[in-house]
């Protein structure tokens, strides 16, 4: 991403004029223009002897993190290699910040934080504000990649104020971007990274940063976010632009086609032409490998395309067993992993044949690598916990978990786990499915199901999701009374909640408020919530007052639900 400016010389030499060339060319969002231009410079630098190489190899970093072209060269250690104690000031800051985020991202943490150290205390000592800004932005991301939320959030809102008083637009809009992504990690909540970035685009369209490497990458991430909380109208609205010949850096051109990709298999629609989803991800760099890589696989195993899948699982593999730089990348890894169990579980014969990628195999490689994640970043994240919960109900769907052991199986919990996350989180493009997951589960005829299918449908048809939707007439058919006369309408068994559950329910039928039921039992007013909201999704009711009707219609029908052994005296 782009930078803060730097400073003018009197009498700029050759490689000065191409630097500054080059750098235009990035903040335009032109990354791959911009590095071929800032190898000419180095390569005049070098002839000359009359600029510093240390500034120009941090420029080539940039521009390759933001660019299609993999590593072949750590430029960010070449340009700390190469820095001199006499360079200007404004050089030796910018070369420490990118040098420092890269070891971070790299997993050398102390050799990081040393770097950003010192360049957080010569801006300081500069008193400019530009610089100011440019570093409390990168300390902010460095801070991000260790995880600590509360510590990005704060630089970032520092760079935000700074960037707004010193006029560096861009960087005010990176910070949009930053504060999204913290927001996002610690609450896993859609809508409000949607809320952040949809701030910032505003931002962005008020000064002119719309078609910047910044405003893109923002316009980027709210169009998932969009795709992700069900608002498709307002994705494909942004997905519009920008104009055919307003074209960006090619990192954001991947993406773009990915993202593309990943919407319209949402809808069961193919992409024309189909894109050629491993060598997109092929040509990324190892910083964007993973997130790339979990939108490829989603696309290319909701089309079918199952060479595309059995490669890109097999790097997915790859990467779950190496070192994740940075170690947030791993809640991407989860995500194409959980993609490829769901090709694995669909359908009569597993696609894939190698060992490795037996369903219960990539579950439990999903498992190690969210567990390593959990160690390194302390952030919820509770979308991923969503993601992992079908993944594990795919999965014992295949060992033979189904409905026809009762709504009591492993498969069943996982489905209603993932339900309460994927609300909770707003994330409702993965509702539905967790919600058609749950709705199989149920025996045919079943009235929970209709249930659960009409929330699906509500949700799905504003979005025009055919795969959804011809899914839920599918179950619809599956349990209707005319095809199982037989089978009349029941309330769920008490026996199908916990104890635990059964002294909730029974204590709100009585009247009370959370808050005494957690007086009460002992617990926390969070837990007696969590509970409540587990209660309403395994009894598949919208709200409390459902719930409490449902527990005194089955207690007067003898099923149980205001037996004893609630606690209640």
């Amino acid at each position: 991403m782009a930078a803060a400016g730097h400073e003018e010389h009197d009498a700029p030499s050759r490689a000065e004029t191409l630097r500054r060339q080059a750098e235009r060319a990035f903040l335009s969002g032109r990354a791959d223009e911009a590095h071929r231009i800032a190898v000419r410079a180095l390569a005049e630098a070098g002839r000359t002897a009359a600029h510093s190489g240390a500034l120009l190899l941090e420029h080539l970093g940039r521009y390759l993190d933001a660019g299609s072209t993999s590593w072949e060269h750590d430029y960010f250690e070449q340009s700390l290699a190469e820095l001199t104690p006499d360079a200007p000031p404004r050089d030796r800051i910018r070369v420490l910040c990118s040098g420092g985020l890269a070891r971070l991202r790299r997993g050398r943490t102390e050799e990081g934080v040393r770097a950003l150290a010192e360049a957080a205390e010569l801006a300081r000592a500069t008193g400019d504000g530009a610089l100011e800004t440019f570093v409390s932005t990168i300390v902010a991301e460095a801070a991000l990649t260790l995880g600590n939320l509360d510590e990005s959030l704060r630089h970032t809102r520092r760079a935000r104020r700074l960037g707004i008083e010193s006029g560096r637009h861009h960087l005010v809009v990176r910070s949009y971007f930053n504060e999204a992504r913290a927001t996002y990690l610690r609450t896993g909540n859609v809508a409000d990274a949607a809320r952040i970035r949809g701030a910032g685009m505003t931002y962005a369209a008020d000064h002119g940063e719309l078609t910047t490497e910044e405003g893109n990458t923002l316009r980027l991430a709210l169009i998932e976010d969009l795709i992700e909380a069900g608002r498709w109208t307002e994705a494909d609205e942004l997905l519009g632009a920008p104009a055919p010949g307003e074209r960006h850096g090619s990192l954001n051109e991947v993406e773009e086609t990915l993202v593309r990709s990943w919407l319209l298999t949402w809808r069961g629609r193919e992409p024309d032409p189909a894109p050629p989803f491993v060598r997109l991800v092929a040509s990324s760099s190892p910083l964007h490998e993973a997130y790339l890589l979990s939108l490829a696989l989603a696309a290319a195993a909701r089309l079918g395309d199952h060479a595309a899948v059995e490669e890109l699982t097999g790097r997915a593999l790859e990467l779950a067993r190496g070192h994740l730089a940075p170690p947030s990348s791993g809640l991407y890894v989860v995500d194409a992993l959980a993609s490829a169990i769901r090709v694995q579980t669909t359908g009569a014969k597993p696609p894939m044949l190698h060992p490795e990628c037996a369903p219960h195999r990539l579950l439990e490689t999903l498992e190690a690598v969210l567990a390593r994640v959990r160690h390194h970043v302390a952030a919820p994240y509770e979308l991923t916990d969503g993601v992992a919960a079908v993944a594990r109900a795919e999965v014992a769907r295949a060992a033979g978990g189904t409905g026809s052991s009762g709504p009591d199986t492993d498969e069943a919990g996982h489905w209603e786990t993932a339900i309460w996350v994927f609300r909770r989180t707003h994330a409702r493009a993965r509702l539905v499915h967790a919600l058609l997951g749950r709705a199989a589960c149920h025996r045919p005829g079943d009235e929970h199901a209709a249930l659960l299918l009409d929330e699906a449908e509500r949700i799905a048809r504003p979005m025009r999701a055919r795969p959804c939707l011809d899914e839920i007439a599918r179950l619809r058919a599956a349990h209707s009374p005319e095809r199982h006369p037989e089978a009349e309408p029941r309330p769920l068994p008490a026996l199908a909640l916990t104890p635990r559950q059964r002294e909730v329910i029974a204590r709100l039928a009585q009247g009370r408020t959370d808050r005494e039921i957690a007086t009460e039992l002992r617990l926390s007013v969070r837990t007696v919530n969590a509970h409540v909201a587990q209660l309403l999704t395994r009894l598949s009711v919208r709200n409390r007052a459902e719930a409490v009707a449902w527990y005194v219609r089955s207690a007067q029908e003898g099923g149980g639900g205001g037996g004893r052994g609630t606690g209640d005296g």
